[in-house]
């Protein structure tokens, strides 16, 4: 079987390079992708996870060489997260990999257009597992915390324009993690974190300082982190635990209720609506 899919695999790729030498037709290319990557997130053997991975982070390399392919919309590859920052500042690619054990592995690479049309890529490496407290550091791409992005916000800080990352993480069986990560430019290099949270203290929120956000809960229970553009607002599930016990974090789950994070002097800050509407008047 293993072989099987493995030369199912390298035919995708041949017939992909094939296309790739001429000017790719970004649809055409998209679905070529698609099916490598949902080799990645379907097959039942990890082994072939990881061979459909390695082939189809080759064949994304070769399809973003094609002159000014930051372009490309890739609407055909659904399998994994592709989102371009709303002012068009760069393109981020994030997927991940079942290791079979509960956990998970997450990829991700960053696009920036560049006046040529020539490729600009930095991937990024996940560090997580290497890391005691996740919730701190202020990092480069190579200790990045893995997570599949979602959704972009540029916000304005000191006279630059920063962005603030919301995504999530499949963690473990029981255990499912959501992101909230401030990313800034150092000499045109992604740097992750900071000093941009203020929150009450809560047994469902991290403790102390954090330079990240990050949200435990139930597996399967879709708590909610999303950014509310009309209000240009984060909204956060309150969570409450299924055993009356918040420091389980296995048993929180949404409690139908809502908290939100407002830029306000230059930190997202975490209160009710009502609480919000009151600073804003």
């Amino acid at each position: 079987m293993k072989k099987i899919l493995t030369t199912i695999a390298g035919l995708i790729l041949l017939s992909f390079s094939i296309e790739a030498q001429s000017n790719l037709n970004q649809d055409t290319t998209g679905v070529e992708l698609q099916k490598l990557a949902s080799l990645i997130q379907m097959d039942t053997l990890l082994s072939n996870r990881l061979n459909a991975d390695s082939l189809f982070t080759r064949a994304l390399v070769q399809t973003l060489k094609t002159p000014f392919s930051f372009q490309y919309t890739f609407d055909s590859l659904k399998a994994i997260k592709h989102i371009t920052s709303p002012d068009g500042r760069f393109k981020f690619f994030s997927w991940q990999i079942d290791l079979g054990d509960g956990t998970y592995r997450q990829r991700g690479a960053m696009q920036l257009p560049t006046t040529n049309g020539q490729l600009k890529l930095l991937p990024f490496f996940d560090n997580s597992d290497f890391v005691q407290n996740i919730t701190l550091g202020v990092n480069g791409r190579k200790q990045w915390i893995g997570a599949i992005y979602y959704d972009i916000i540029p916000i304005q800080y000191n006279n630059e324009t920063i962005y603030t990352l919301l995504g999530y993480d499949e963690n473990t069986n029981t255990i499912s993690k959501k992101i909230i990560e401030v990313l800034r430019f150092v000499d045109n290099e992604p740097v992750l974190g900071g000093d941009y949270f203020s929150y009450s203290t809560d047994p469902t929120y991290p403790i102390g300082k954090v330079d990240r956000f990050i949200y435990s809960y139930k597996k399967g229970s879709n708590a909610i982190i999303k950014y509310d553009a009309t209000k240009n607002m984060i909204q956060l599930s309150e969570l409450a635990s299924t055993e009356n016990d918040l420091k389980k974090t296995e048993t929180l789950v949404p409690s139908g209720n809502f908290k939100y994070f407002s830029w306000i002097n230059n930190k997202w800050e975490l209160s009710m609506l009502e609480e919000v509407k009151k600073i804003k008047n």
